[in-house]
């Protein structure tokens, strides 16, 4: 976590660019943890900041996608654009950037979970925008973001939920998938959750997390290893 020294140092080497209101990016790495408020008492923390930016970087994308790829079909792109905005993306972006060292958090609080990472992401887009404006947060969006962590010709295979992907794939071939999710206390007595995935009531795989979804999602991509089963590419033409 930055010290209020060095903060406006290390966020402006991060974006590159002068910055002018200063209070809008302190508040868009404050977590709600320290219970800040003004003097009338509005909390000062990062969650609206992370809702503006939530909307500003889904309009962005949808704009970049639109003009990247002018032959696709409106349900490819929506496909594409949920990839690219999706929690687990935004959370391997934003520990690329490093933006959780300049996080104002409290000593007490430790359990934040990934998705601060994404959170914080959203909430730098939303400070930018209130600072200078759409455009230059477009700019920075697509130099920034999307063109140093987006893989534009990956993304055709990239699966957002290996359990909806498994379930629908047991659908189509009539075969009954079960999820059975169990809590798994640990050697070190934390609690971990275990995932068990039946096939027409036999054991396929099994994976346990910190959370349900995590541990879902494991078993459900070892499922698929197992079955040999992939997701069909998207395929979207470009026209180039």
């Amino acid at each position: 976590m930055a010290t209020s020294g060095n903060f406006f140092v290390q966020i402006q080497q991060k974006l590159g660019f002068r910055v002018f209101n200063k209070k809008i990016y302190e508040e868009a790495f404050t977590h709600s943890s320290l219970n800040l408020k003004d003097s009338n008492g509005k909390a000062i923390n990062f969650e609206r900041l992370e809702f503006l930016g939530d909307a500003l970087l889904t309009a962005i994308i949808a704009e970049y996608l639109y003009f990247y790829y002018p032959k696709a079909k409106e349900g490819n792109l929506t496909k594409l654009r949920a990839k690219i905005v999706s929690r687990t993306k935004l959370n391997q972006i934003s520990k690329e950037m490093r933006l959780f060292e300049l996080a104002q958090i409290s000593k007490s609080s430790k359990n934040f979970g990934d998705d601060i990472h994404g959170n914080l992401l959203e909430s730098l887009i939303g400070a930018i925008f209130v600072d200078i404006g759409y455009q230059k947060t477009k700019n920075y969006v697509i130099k920034k973001i999307i063109k140093p962590f987006i893989d534009m010709s990956s993304l055709d295979n990239l699966v957002l939920s290996y359990k909806a992907f498994l379930i629908e794939w047991g659908q189509k071939e009539k075969k009954e998938i079960k999820f059975i999710i169990q809590d798994d206390f640990g050697s070190d007595q934390k609690v971990y959750y275990c995932a068990k995935i039946l096939l027409d009531n036999e054991l396929l795989a099994k994976s346990k997390a910190k959370s349900k979804k995590k541990a879902e999602e494991k078993a459900a991509k070892i499922a698929a290893r197992i079955l040999k089963i992939a997701p069909k590419p998207i395929h979207v033409y470009n026209g180039k």
